[in-house]
């Protein structure tokens, strides 16, 4: 067999255990909510204001059986409105927790992954190659988990994982380059020589950055012209291979 064979499942992770698996908990993002959701609040708002105006013209028992009972309806609507005031500004319930050893995707699971439980990171543009669409984190038994604009903040946890994934892995890959290794990353590679795109190879001294430009990864040499390209979805960990090229260029 090329992977070993477990024979009893791994038992779920609890939210409770993950302190002990991951670390420190650092920080919470949550579902994303949409600004024009306060629109929701609408309706209470204005069933609570004829409410007031029943109460203004001496028409309230008229309508409510008690004064209690009228009080209670009210109160029902101020919780609504702040309820959804609420979920506008901060966002739906917890979705991902970064902790210091690790995330926590709380989505389905829920799910630990420590740093070096993560396989790659990959970001998946929109078809026309405008912007991204999401985020692909594998691990090393095969779990994929999207990152997308669903979560709230999307972008800074983006950051703050290859930030993560930087401090752990680039002095380990700068050493495995000067002894000789192939690092793949999908359509590029990099060596000791520089970097492979297709058939071609781009020497240290020529490459200025690497940096993602209209769906591609796109090599650049010390005048800013395109020295090879690849699509940004061919390339996992394309951040990590950046950071190879800036510390050694």
């Amino acid at each position: 067999m090329s992977a070993p064979y477990r024979l009893r499942a791994s038992g779920p992770t609890t939210v409770a255990s993950a302190d002990r698996i991951l670390g420190p908990h650092v920080r919470t993002y949550r579902g994303a909510a949409h600004r024009q959701s306060i629109w929701a609040a609408t309706p209470f708002v204005l069933l609570l204001a004829y409410v007031v105006w029943l109460a203004h013209t001496g028409e309230l028992e008229h309508w409510f059986n008690s004064g209690f009972s009228a009080f209670a309806v009210s109160v029902l609507f101020v919780l609504a409105i702040i309820l959804i005031a609420y979920t506008a500004a901060v966002g739906g319930g917890e979705l991902v927790r970064v902790h210091a050893n690790g995330i926590l995707d709380l989505r389905a699971g829920p799910r630990a992954v420590r740093w070096d439980e993560v396989q790659s990171l990959t970001a998946v543009p929109t078809p026309d190659g405008s912007g991204i669409a999401r985020h692909v984190l594998r691990t090393t038994d095969g779990v994929q988990l999207s990152l997308g604009r669903s979560i709230a903040g999307v972008d800074e946890l983006i950051d703050e994982l290859r930030v993560r994934l930087v401090e752990q892995r680039s002095q380990a890959l700068r050493v495995r380059i000067d002894e000789g290794a192939t690092l793949r990353f999908g359509a590029l590679s990099a060596s000791r020589e520089g970097i492979r795109v297709g058939d071609s190879l781009v020497g240290w001294d020529a490459v200025d950055d690497v940096e993602a430009e209209g769906g591609e990864i796109v090599v650049r040499g010390r005048g800013g012209e395109r020295l090879g390209a690849a699509p940004l979805g061919d390339v996992p960990n394309a951040f990590l291979l950046a950071e190879l090229a800036h510390r050694r260029g």
